[in-house]
């Protein structure tokens, strides 16, 4: 499959920067392979997902990633999906691809201006030339492809042509000329599902106060939008004593450093793009950023000490570089965890060690260590 791919597209298209993907909801036993050298873990909702990232689900499960575009690629039960090629170019150009290794999965998306979109399956691909729902099986013998709504190109060994709505392809990776065009095809139960999905996620209202495309729904469901002296601010439906970067813990990623991975259901764009603050009159509000694509793990300030971390909201704007204090620090802001030598997750919950006076035990810094590269 990768090798069909390097032959289709230039090398040039591999160099640029990388993008980010959120695992939303999902239901049952789902799996992720965060690099390919890693091994199979237990998927988190609001986990960060990058090119190279593998998805499994099991017999009775489903599960949703949002691409940062504003698409969602959604697998059933018993699937097996990676995320191919995921990058950003110099020129703003987007390059995504998908591919199903197993299983059974749902494509909605349009490419933006010149982006590139295409969807692999053994024997096929499919590429997207303008906004449209697809339909993907992979099984032993053969692979097929189903267009719910709009039109997509299909690329085979045998056949390259447009596939309309209604339509559906069945080929055989084993037989390279094995190729049938299907005028029509049969609905499976979470078609409605999928489609469900893409109504909830179509046109959110939180879209009106960001420029994100992705991790919005949540918002509405979750919260409030409010007009202050600041600007437009989110005030999420939580209970007293919250704090921001509580509910969670930190997973480390090679190149991005500790990324936050929040508990909370709408716990993506709040705690990537954007800062918290705290205003007396409404407690603390999350503060959006005004650069559009700047994915950040967690802008937060860290502590760390003899095996301990702690962590808490920069404000809006601050400008910290780890020296002195900054402007949202007290004791009741921070959180603590263990930190183990090449800690690869820090968790928060159920640690004990919190100490009565911070600073005397624990220095300011940008980041914490990285951990030992480990072979």
């Amino acid at each position: 499959m990768k090798r069909l791919l390097l032959l289709l597209l230039p090398a040039v298209l591999f160099a640029g920067q990388p993008r980010f993907a959120r695992l939303g909801e999902f239901d049952g036993v789902v799996d992720v392979q965060l690099h390919p050298a890693d091994p199979w873990s237990l998927a988190e909702r609001n986990l960060t997902l990058r090119e190279g990232a593998w998805l499994r689900t099991g017999s009775v499960s489903r599960a949703e990633i949002e691409l940062d575009e504003g698409s969602a690629w959604r697998l059933g039960p018993d699937s097996q999906i990676e995320i191919s090629d995921y990058t950003l170019l110099s020129s703003g150009q987007r390059l995504t691809v998908l591919s199903l290794d197993h299983g059974v999965a749902w494509f909605t998306g349009e490419p933006l201006g010149k982006d590139s979109m295409m969807l692999v399956v053994p024997g096929a691909q499919v590429t997207f030339i303008r906004g449209a729902r697809v339909r993907l099986e992979a099984g032993i013998a053969e692979s097929r492809i189903s267009v719910i709504e709009g039109i997509v190109r299909l690329s085979c060994p045998a056949a390259e042509i447009d596939l309309r709505e209604g339509q559906s392809v069945r080929v055989e990776p084993g037989n390279r000329d094995r190729f049938v065009l299907d005028r029509e095809f049969a609905p499976m139960d979470l078609d409605r599902w999928s489609e469900d999905r893409d109504k909830i996620l179509a046109a959110p209202a939180s879209m009106n106060h960001v420029s994100q495309r992705f991790g919005l729904a949540d918002l509405d469901a979750s919260g409030q939008w409010l007009q202050t002296d600041i600007g437009a601010v989110w005030k999420p439906r939580v209970e007293d004593g919250w704090l921001p970067f509580k509910n969670g813990h930190w997973r480390w990623y090679d190149g991005l450093g500790y990324t936050w991975v929040s508990t909370d259901t709408w716990g993506w764009a709040p705690y990537h793009f954007g800062r918290w603050t705290r205003k007396n009159d409404l407690g603390w509000v999350w503060v959006p950023s005004s650069q559009k694509t700047t994915f950040k793990p967690g802008d937060v300030y860290w502590l760390y000490g003899l095996r301990m971390a702690g962590w808490g909201p920069l404000a809006p704007a601050e400008d910290w570089n780890g020296t002195g204090t900054p402007q949202q620090y007290l004791k009741v802001n921070t959180t603590w965890a263990a930190f183990p030598q090449d800690a690869q997750v820090l968790e928060p919950s159920g640690f004990t060690g919190r100490p009565d006076d911070p600073l005397a035990i624990s220095v300011f810094g940008v980041a914490l260590p990285s951990p030992a590269f480990v072979p």
